[in-house]
């Protein structure tokens, strides 16, 4: 079982096939696919685009790891919103499909605050449960019928930031199988979480996927503003049996997105080979 190095392409160069070239050259195998797809995102992305991202991933020799979709980024007191990202989330499962990867990344709605800056403030979940668990029932029943997963990101603009956000929102829901986590440490240092052992000891058999974000320094040495390393982290994961992906997200510019590349595939090394 291994860790494999995945990275969002469309944070490299606004050509897809260019940025895919970069992409393998830095070191990556997989994809998470976003935006920046022949001039459409991943709601918009039509069956032809569908065959010309596969045939440019064969070209470079990496996968689609994960479907990148919004949903679930939409407000929690508008039933048209959540009604055009439950539609969104069944063309989310047809690309699963198509692009043979279970893991589709997701979200939990926008939290009422979600100005600049204010990730630490959280919102107090008991009271947005019953929301949270309406529009996400239908989408969690969906994915099980289709065999796929669906990622919970931990995210601070939404109502699931932290672990124990995360924790109590899986625990609503009874725990179903095909709901995890696409694990985003550094978000919940942001939102005032101490990632491990706090976080992790919280979700540690539903993490599904994994995101990477430079410290303040634009480096992965370190998880944020913490003495954590990403190596602590992804050895801790691997020992626990993991093996997908860890993609790396919002290192600011297209080379510090390669840049970030090219630390993570050396730690996964040392990682996969301890």
């Amino acid at each position: 079982m291994a860790i494999r190095p995945c990275i969002f392409s469309d944070e490299v160069s606004d050509d897809f096939r260019e940025s895919v070239r970069l992409c393998a050259e830095a070191g990556a195998q997989g994809l998470e696919l976003r935006g920046k797809m022949f001039g459409r995102n991943i709601t918009q992305i039509t069956d032809d685009d569908v065959r010309d991202i596969q045939t440019v991933s064969r070209e470079f020799g990496v996968r689609v790891a994960v479907i990148g979709s919004p949903v679930g980024k939409c407000d929690a007191g508008s039933p048209e919103e959540q009604a055009q990202h439950h539609r969104h989330f069944d063309r989310m499962i047809e690309l699963a499909d198509r692009f043979e990867t279970p893991l589709i990344r997701a979200f939990s709605l926008w939290r009422p605050d979600r100005s600049r800056d204010t990730d630490h403030l959280r919102p107090d979940l008991a009271a947005h449960l019953p929301t949270i668990v309406r529009f996400l029932e239908p989408l969690i029943e969906r994915a099980g019928q289709a065999g796929v997963r669906y990622c919970l990101e931990t995210e601070g603009a939404c109502m699931v930031g932290t672990c124990a956000e995360a924790n109590a929102v899986m625990n609503a829901l009874g725990r179903p199988p095909q709901m995890g986590l696409a694990w985003d440490v550094n978000n919940g240092l942001t939102c005032g979480e101490h990632p491990y052992p706090t976080g992790y000891n919280l979700i540690r058999d539903r993490i599904y996927h994994v995101h990477v974000k430079p410290n303040p320094q634009g480096s992965l040495a370190t998880v944020w503003g913490s003495e954590l390393t990403y190596l602590e982290i992804l050895t801790v994961l691997r020992d626990a049996g993991y093996s997908g992906w860890a993609s790396i997200e919002h290192w600011g510019s297209p080379e510090g997105m390669l840049q970030g590349l090219r630390e993570l595939v050396p730690v996964l090394d040392e990682v996969n080979a301890i």
